[in-house]
């Protein structure tokens, strides 16, 4: 965390909280921070330094602050924590009381309260002033745990931390000098004043007692506060010993008043005093560690040269004794001392003080030291739950088995003749008088308590000598202890060696056949139990009785029969089988020998002993033996059997076996050891299923574990009341355990005649009880119920059972609603009348109002995870499980709504799961359980979230239910009463992870789940606003969070995983932001992702730490494979298949091999085998290797999955953020050098050949997508620039630009790299290769870039040759350099790039694959029409099939042009078919090609051409769809492109080409009903989508037309007169408005004007015209004959005029446009928004105004110059008329011209004078004017053209006869 000296308000709480904050982050979590923190660690200890020597001890309240408090309800206060201020008096009430109750300060007491007020959400429920209580007393024992940490991390001998060795040494030299300032002794002091029952009674003095929960809680940190002061001492202690006068001290205070538990034994408080003491006078480090010399130097007891002799003296025997912990130092300093003495070198300054070694231990032993270990400390859990107690405890034993043999030998002398004094006391029939306990028995009852819980395995030091590792150093020492376990002789020694017991060495030390060997001690059973079978009458009626219960021992005097037996036997007995159960628990060889021997036969004599009259407490360790002899599967079959045969349980209700020791025995003593031993047998029996062999199946044992102790246990009585909860743990579990077996089956649900074909399995019964209103189901939720009751008020290790008991009901609850579904459907299919109401349903049901459903009770056991982690886990996944029923949500909801109080109390127990600590005492179990819970928490989020709002989930984050979610307002905790919710446990769990600063510190489960949830608030729509408004008032959490550094090189999956919701996250926001018009937001963003500031780009090495680029790089892109090992025993192939049978998806759309059924398949394998033991161990051994392949698979496939997840998430980011950053965040140089380095980064990045299949479409798509925006930012700089083209690509793309120190600056890098991409992704996904063509066409659409029409207009240097051939066209000296290189690099790709593209063309993939390669084809050849591939797609068949493909299309075409087409793809792909053909129609070699190739012969053969709708039937009156264009926008796709390949081809090779003429016409005429339908239906009003068919048409129809084709083909003059009329129709027209659909209306009229009058000119001869006018005579009639007659002239003089007037129309409006276009600086917002309506903001409008205004100056520049084209057509054709009409029909000299002239004036009749003087009429000087300004700023050619054609005009009218 971020330490801030001088800022911490010092309160009592806040600086403690922050102590052991930053002590842990520098100790427990190895901090890596930068080097001066640990100078600042040192700062923080230094300020607390004089807090640590008087602990506890506060300021003490002061006269004058008081009056200054007084004072400032009226004249204010200054306070550090808030500056100057008027409090209230309520609030210097409160603070009054607090500091009198605490003797604290005013002013600190002041500082608490304003704490409390800001805590008090986390606090619900209390006023201010006990929230003040508890933080006071939390900040004493913060303060106390960070003292404690420090001393942990002192250097010592027993145990190191991992953090840095300057933190270790400084902290060690600290705490030193804080012990030689008195901090033990004040440790020592504070431990009085933190009584609880003295607290307590000051609380309640004060009336500052908080309510019951909170008091338990309270109670709890003050216990902790206590244990941790001793632990401080123990600690101190353990690591360096205790110095001389602490010593003595703590010695003397627990001499004489130890503190006790509630059993008598010491409490944990005295335990860690008493374990200082010991730590304090040990030596065994001498023996124990190669360095122990040099470490036992340190300690003080040899450091101080005096402490030894002190110590003698106070601890001589001479002295009065005064308690056991007097007597365990004299154990301690004795076998101290002894280990001195047989040191290699003097380490005591008085050698002399050595000799009273023995002195002591004798003194110790007299004092019965071991008797005062036994039941004060060892009779106590906590020592097996501190590691290092047990093994002080454990060197302390073995030091003085090792150290003391004489003292042993001793003892066991003594023990001896005290066993036969009892035995001969016994001979007499008399009771040994001082009863048969020894010293000895004492010793060995501590080793049997030691090692009863061991799971440090201490106990193997005793069995070193039979390993064969056995280490020499161990010598002596360890032969003694061996030595020491083969001395066994007693019942207490059996009992001891019980809890020695290790595999293997254990039972080859019983199986010797000596007196205590297992031989004897189970032959002496079978003789007991043939004894009592044949003995009919051992016992009297009156004995009888008594025979059965716990006290059956009578004197042989006082037998009947001989068979009784003494205690003495009784306890042997038990010790014996004890040992046995022992070593069946530790080694499975053992328990199977046991088993298996016949000569024994132990499971018949046991379970037949079970059956006599036995005393109980033999009965029950019969039972718990049998239990560990069953706890093997090879074990398990014959305890069932021998079970069964000894008919313990019966289905009737008869008083015999266990039901007659239960109701006669157990229920009168109140106690129940034997029933508790029989479920533990069933316990033990059922870790594996049960044999199907049973007679009746498991159902007497289920009856009587469910209906004789489970159901009647809550109504007994009993001696312990912990017993109940025990009996209820120990049968819930075992139900557990048979329901976690089980799964439903149609067999098990009985027959019509009430009996199953087979016993059901237990499970069944169970599950079937708990779906349906039973006993059980009542006893388990009532259960429930009071468990949480109970753990509320006590909480803590005192309700162990209790707790036990809740985790099984929780795990029954699971189980069964996991099987309901299941059972029903096995219901369904038996078709049995079972009734089954189902779970789901049953636990929704409340007993009351008041209580609330069942699952409200699991969400109370979920706020117990600090306290009681374990139950709190198994809630949580009880509520996972029943939250995937949609009712059992609202339900919750419902119930937990239901008042405020309630809703409060739910939502805080979730928090505090949420942020209960994970350091505890009880080890990693409740560490990990706790952790359980928390991911279960988020797990229920997760899958709540999705459900209708409003939900649990939202009622938990914290969202308003009572208004639409979308217009919540989440707030900090307590800021305008808000609660503190899930949401903000969630965020604090987060940003505690990033604290540490630390690139290696890896993300947990819990913490993924975490970042994936706050990815989905940010994604839904519901959720999204008010979460990401929160994120941002959190200091920008989402930025904080992704700049958060991660090596993503050596991360694991579920680093990488949360990382990548991260970036999903950020991604939401920045589309957010940019949709709400949140630039601060998303340039916050975009500063943390880019490291650069919204206003200029940064310099050049900043983009070297860009944070886009880094997780890039850092991304693994590649996961090595695993190979298959080679299989010594199955059969590869057959394997390979069993494990695919196996492979299930998983919800994220990956795979996973389930290893678990995989497991199960070969285990049945195994099981089917006929094969011997070894050749089973075998197939054992490679069934393993095979899971190890297994498990090793499903962790690649995780690894990819989750790089694959990692990339997408850094795409989606990636693609938001080009997509929706403004200009004005990201500017166009700074967008373009982001965008250049990304691109080269993931090229680099992606190996095509190695790198995941599913990160290379993501990786393809990335590139598509960057490609798009570089090219729009190329679109956009390019217009911003005034350089030209050259110098605009060499500053865009050249070397000035030094933005990446690689080979290439330049775009050949990238499409080097894409088109490798391409060559070598020929076997990957069609996706991959669509987007890979797609960003090459997007790279060709840059070099080959086309201006828009918004440009402003450039010059065209286009030669008339270079429009008919582009292949002849001059390169541009500024084109030439970029585009060569792009021929260059594709060029060095060679064929097989260009047919990898070609047969992407036609192949039969996806269509937009298809589609794609054709345009970027069609690109290519466009920017090099000379390129190679031209040949290899002619050369090699490509062409060839491609045109053949069209005809294919025909049918699809066809179905294309129906109303509802069920696809549009076919259309899509023949435009780009299309496309290609026309561009290579471009050339002359390509024309020639397509017309070798049958092109126009497949077009004439389309069938789909023919098929125009309707004009008459609403056409083009039906709109476009957002998804389907109406049906004439698709007929006309078809058809524009075909007429515009005949167009080219006709460009291309002229019309004088008769071969491409009479094919164009031929197919023209093959679709002669297309052509002559729209010819009829057009008009100038038509709409804009048939003018551009007719434009199409009558372009081709004109061009293609001839007289000389008119003479071939007859049918084309079938187009003459439509053409005529087509004419006359349009020799008017109305301009259409500047707001029409379609601006380009109007120029399309003149375009179809001036076809018609190209059509006129080609079909007149002009030649013929031409020869009369030189020769003054005319030619024949055929060759000369006018367009259209007379009338014709009318319509052509009529556009002559239309057009004069619509150039000067067009001419005003160009200078219009101009002068906007000067005058858009100047202009007003109101201006602008005239001509861009909508546009709010002064910079878009500017923008848009200026491309709006230049998009219509180059229209109105367009439509000027089309009119000008018509004007001068039209006035050509006119001049050829009147050639006709009046210069040639003037009569001549010649008969024949005579004749001819004669002719043409009888055509002409009398319309001839009218055209003569409509000539006349509109010649006139003013319109001769305006006809040649159509042409003042045309060349002079154009010009001069216009004036002969109106002189010559003029002269034919002026001199015309007529």
């Amino acid at each position: 965390m971020e330490i801030n000296e001088g800022n911490t308000t010092d309160d009592l709480w806040t600086p403690y909280k922050e102590l052991v904050s930053v002590v842990e982050s520098y100790l427990t979590h190895e901090s890596g921070g930068a080097l001066y923190a640990v100078h600042t660690f040192e700062s923080v200890l230094r300020r607390h330094k004089q807090t640590f020597l008087a602990l506890f001890k506060n300021p003490p309240k002061n006269l004058a602050s008081r009056e200054e408090l007084k004072r400032g309800m009226t004249e204010g206060i200054t306070l550090p924590s808030i500056g100057r201020t008027i409090i209230s008096k309520e609030l210097v009430d409160e603070a009054i009381i607090i500091s009198d109750m605490f003797n604290v300060n005013e002013y600190l007491a002041l500082e608490l309260l304003h704490t409390a007020q800001r805590q008090l959400p986390r606090h619900p429920g209390l006023p201010r002033g006990l929230v003040a209580v508890l933080l006071y007393y939390d900040g004493r024992r913060a303060l106390v745990q960070a003292l404690k940490e420090l001393c942990m991390a002192r250097e010592g001998v027993c145990w190191s931390i991992s953090a840095r060795a300057e933190v270790v040494w400084y902290v060690s030299r600290y705490v030193e000098q804080a012990c030689s300032g008195g901090l033990g002794a004040g440790v020592l002091d504070a431990l009085p004043r933190c009584d609880v029952r003295a607290t307590l009674d000051l609380l309640h003095a004060h009336r500052a007692a908080p309510p019951h929960p909170h008091l338990a809680r309270l109670c709890a940190t003050l216990n902790d506060t206590r244990k941790l002061l001793a632990s401080v001492l123990f600690t101190l202690s353990a690591q360096r010993g205790l110095e001389r006068d602490l010593l003595l001290r703590i010695l003397s205070e627990q001499s004489t008043s130890p503190s006790l538990g509630p059993t008598g034994a010491l409490d944990e408080v005295s335990l860690a005093l008493h374990m200082a003491l010991l730590y304090a006078l040990d030596l065994s480090v001498l023996h124990r560690r190669e360095d122990g010399e040099e470490l036992a130097k340190k300690l003080p007891l040899i450091q101080d040269p005096e402490l030894i002799s002190v110590l003698v003296e106070e601890l001589s025997p001479q002295q009065p004794a005064a308690g056991g912990a007097r007597a365990l130092c004299q154990l301690a300093l004795g076998l101290a001392l002894a280990a001195l003495k047989r040191a290699p070198a003097p380490h005591c300054p008085a050698p002399d003080l050595l000799d009273h070694d023995e002195t002591l231990v004798d003194a110790a032993i007299d004092a019965k030291v071991f008797e005062y270990l036994d039941e004060a400390i060892l009779s106590t859990d906590y020592v097996a739950k501190e590691e290092y107690y047990q093994r002080r405890i454990h060197s302390l034993i073995t030091d003085f088995i090792v150290l003391m043999h004489s003292k042993l030998m001793e003892m066991r002398v003594k023990a001896d003749e005290a066993a036969r004094s009892v035995q001969a006391y016994a001979l007499e029939g008399l009771a040994a008088p001082g009863g048969s306990r020894t010293r000895l028995d004492a010793l060995l009852r501590c080793v049997r308590r030691l090692y009863a819980r061991d799971p440090h395995r201490l106990r193997d030091d005793y069995w070193q000598p039979c390993r064969p590792a056995h280490q020499p150093r161990w010598g002596g020492r360890a032969a003694s202890l061996y030595k020491f376990v083969r001395g066994a002789a007693s019942s207490a020694a059996l009992q001891a060696m019980a809890s020695l017991a290790v595999c293997t060495h254990t039972w080859a030390l019983l199986s010797r056949r000596d007196a205590l060997s297992a031989h004897h001690m189970l032959l002496a059973l079978a003789r007991y139990h043939s004894n009592l079978r044949t003995d009919h009458a051992p016992f009297s009626d009156a004995l009888h009785s008594s025979s059965l219960g716990a006290t059956a021992i009578v004197t042989p005097a006082a037998r009947p029969g001989k068979l009784l037996i003494r205690q003495e036997e009784v306890e042997a007995m038990i010790a014996a089988l004890q040992l046995l159960a022992g070593v069946a628990r530790e080694d499975q060889a053992a328990a199977a020998a046991i088993c298996e021997n016949l000569q024994w036969d132990a499971v018949n004599n046991m379970f037949g002993l079970m059956c006599c009259h036995i005393p109980l407490q033999l009965k029950a360790e019969l039972c718990l033996t049998l239990a560990a002899l069953g706890g093997w599967p090879c074990t398990a079959p014959r305890l069932w059997a021998g079970l069964e045969a000894a008919r313990l349980v019966s289905l009737t209700n008869d008083k015999r076996a266990l039901n007659a020791e239960l109701q006669e025995v157990e229920c009168r003593i109140e106690e129940y050891p034997l029933s508790r031993a029989f479920l533990s047998l069933l316990q033990s029996l059922s870790a594996a299923p049960p044999p199907r062999t049973l007679a009746a199946g498991v159902e007497p044992y289920v009856q009587h574990a469910l209906l004789r102790l489970a159901l009647p246990a809550p109504h007994r009585p009993y001696a312990r009341p912990h017993e109940k909860w025990q009996i209820l743990s120990q049968c819930f579990r075992l139900f557990g355990t048979w329901l976690e077996q089980y799964t439903p089956s149609p067999a098990d649900f009985p027959s019509a005649g009430g009996d199953a074909e087979c016993p059901a399995p237990p499970g069944f019964r169970i599950l079937l009880q708990l779906h349906t209103k039973s006993e059980l189901l009542r006893l388990l939720l009532s259960s429930l119920d009071q468990t949480y009751e109970l753990l509320e008020k006590q909480p803590g290790s005192a309700n162990e059972y209790v707790e036990q008991c809740l985790i099984s009901v929780l795990e029954m609850l699971e189980r069964a609603l996991a099987l309901e579904r299941e059972l029903g459907a096995a219901a369904l299919e038996a078709g049995k009348s079972v009734i089954i109401i189902g779970l789901s349903k049953l636990i929704l049901e409340s007993e009351s109002a008041e209580s609330g459903c069942r699952l409200l009770a699991c969400c109370r056991v979920a706020g117990l995870a600090g306290a009681a982690p374990l139950p709190a886990s198994r809630a949580v996944q009880l509520l996972c499980r029943a939250a995937l029923q949609p009712p059992a949500a609202r339900h919750v909801l419902a119930a937990a709504t239901r008042t405020p109080a309630l809703a409060a109390q739910i939502r805080h127990g979730f928090v505090e799961c949420l942020e209960a600590e994970e350091w505890r005492s009880g080890g990693g179990g409740e560490d990990a359980a706790l952790r359980r819970a928390k991911e279960g928490v988020l797990s229920l989020l997760h899958h709540v979230l999705p459900a209708a709002p409003p939900n649990f989930a939202h009622f938990l984050l914290g969202y308003q239910l009572t208004e639409d979610i979308s217009r919540s307002a989440i707030h900090e905790p307590g800021v305008a009463g808000f609660p503190r919710t899930c949401l903000h446990s969630i965020l604090d769990l987060l940003d505690q992870h990033i604290a540490g600063h630390s690139p290696n510190r890896e993300a947990t489960d819990l913490v993924e789940s975490c970042y994936r949830l706050v990815y989905r608030l940010c994604a839904r729509p519901n959720t999204s606003a008010p979460t990401l408004r929160f994120l941002r008032s959190r200091d920008y959490f989402l930025c904080r969070h992704v700049k958060h550094n991660v090596d993503l090189k050596s991360a694991s999956p579920v680093t990488v995983s949360a990382r990548s919701w991260v970036l999903r996250a950020c991604a939401c926001a920045a589309g957010a932001a940019a949709g709400a018009g949140q630039h601060a937001a998303l340039a916050a963003l975009l500063a943390a992702l880019t490291g650069r500031s919204a206003v200029a780009a940064p310099p050049a090495q900043d983009w070297e730490w860009c944070l886009l680029r880094r997780t890039l790089e850092e991304l693994p892109v590649a996961v090595q494979e695993v190979r298959e090992p080679r299989w010594e025993l199955f059969h590869a192939q057959q394997l390979r298949q069993a494990i695919a049978s196996c492979d299930l998806p998983t919800g994220g759309g990956g795979r996973r091999v389930s290893v678990s059924r995989v497991h199960a398949l070969l285990a049945r394998e195994l099981a089917a085998l006929n094969a011997t033991a070894p050749q089973r161990n075998l197939v054992k051994l490679e069934i393993q290797k095979v899971l190890d392949y297994v498990t090793e698979v499903n962790r690649q496939r995780n690894l990819a999955a989750t790089l694959t997840h990692y990339y997408d998430s850094w795409r989606q980011l990636t693609e938001m953020l080009f997509c929706v950053a403004p200009h004005d965040i990201l500017n166009l140089e700074a967008r373009k050098n982001l965008l250049l380095n990304i691109l080269q980064d993931l090229l680099n990045k992606i190996p095509p050949d190695e790198v995941l299949p599913q990160l290379g479409n993501l990786a393809s798509g990335t590139v598509l997508l960057l490609m798009v925006n570089l090219r729009h930012c190329y679109i956009l700089q390019k217009r911003e620039s005034n350089l030209a083209s050259s110098e605009f690509e060499t500053s865009f793309f050249g070397p000035s630009n030094q933005i990446m120190q690689t080979n290439s600056l330049t775009l050949k890098f990238i499409l080097n790299k894409i088109l490798s991409w391409i060559l070598v992704s020929g076997g990957a996904s069609q996706n991959m290769r669509v987007n890979l063509y797609g960003a090459l066409l997007n790279y060709l659409n840059i070099v080959n870039l086309k201006p828009s029409p918004a440009e402003p207009e450039q010059e065209l240097n286009d030669t008339y040759v270079s429009r008919l051939d582009s292949s002849k066209a001059k390169e541009k000296s500024e084109d030439s350099s970029l585009k060569a290189m792009v021929v260059d690099v594709i060029s060095e790709f060679g064929e097989n790039l260009c047919a990898i593209v070609c047969g992407d063309c036609i192949s039969a993939g996806q269509d937009v694959c298809r589609m794609v390669a054709l345009a970027c084809l069609e690109t290519l050849i466009e920017i090099n029409p000379r390129t190679d591939w031209m040949n290899v797609l002619i050369n090699q068949g490509y062409l060839r099939s491609l045109i053949d493909s069209l005809l294919q299309d025909d049918e699809g075409l066809k179905e294309a042009l129906e109303p509802n087409p069920k696809s549009l793809r076919v259309l899509y792909v023949y435009e780009s078919k299309m496309a290609l053909l026309i561009k290579m129609a471009g050339t002359r070699v390509g024309a020639e090609t397509l017309l070798s190739q049958g092109a126009l012969s497949t077009v004439a053969n389309l069938q789909a051409l023919d098929c125009h709708p309707d004009v008459h039937t609403g056409y083009e009156q039906h709109p476009d769809t957002d998804f389907i264009p109406s049906v004439a926008k698709r007929f006309r796709q078809m058809l524009v492109p075909a007429l515009s390949l005949s167009s080219a081809l006709l460009s291309a090779l002229g019309a004088r080409n008769h071969s491409c003429v009479v094919l164009v016409m031929h197919a023209l005429l093959a679709h002669r009903n297309t052509v002559e339908l729209v010819l009829r239906a057009s008009h100038p009003s038509s709409s804009p989508g048939l003018l551009v068919e007719v434009e199409a048409v009558t372009s081709v129809v004109s061009r293609a037309s001839s007289r000389d084709l008119l003479e071939q083909l007859p049918a084309a003059a079938a187009l003459r007169p439509l053409m005529l009329q087509l004419l006359t129709r349009f020799h008017t027209h109305q301009l259409r408005p500047d707001d029409d659909d379609d601006s380009q209306a109007n120029l399309l009229y003149y375009k179809i004007v001036c076809n018609l009058l190209t059509y006129g000119r080609n079909m007149m001869s002009l030649d013929a015209g031409r020869e009369a006018a030189a020769w003054g005579a005319a030619a024949p009639w055929g060759g000369a004959e006018p367009w259209g007659g007379v009338a014709a002239c009318g319509c052509l003089l009529r556009l002559l005029q239309l057009g004069v007037t619509r150039v000067q129309h067009h001419d005003k409006l160009l200078a219009t446009a101009h002068h906007q276009l000067h005058a858009l600086p100047t202009m007003t917002l109101d201006e602008m928004q005239k001509l861009v309506p909508g546009e709010s903001s002064a910079r878009a409008a500017r923008a848009g105004a200026g491309r709006a205004a230049r998009a219509r100056a180059v229209r109105r520049a367009a439509e000027g110059a089309a009119a000008r084209v018509l004007v001068e057509a039209a006035l050509h054709l006119l001049w050829a008329h009147a050639l006709v009409y009046l210069r040639l029909a003037v009569p001549e000299h010649s008969l024949e011209r005579l004749e001819a002239a004669a002719a043409r004036r009888g055509a002409g009749g009398a319309e001839l004078p009218e055209l003569k003087k409509e000539l006349v009429a509109v010649f006139n000087d003013r319109f001769t004017d305006q006809l040649l300004d159509v042409a003042k700023n045309q060349p002079a050619m154009n010009r001069n053209f216009l004036e002969v054609l109106v002189k010559d005009i003029k002269s034919m009218v002026q001199f015309s006869p007529l």
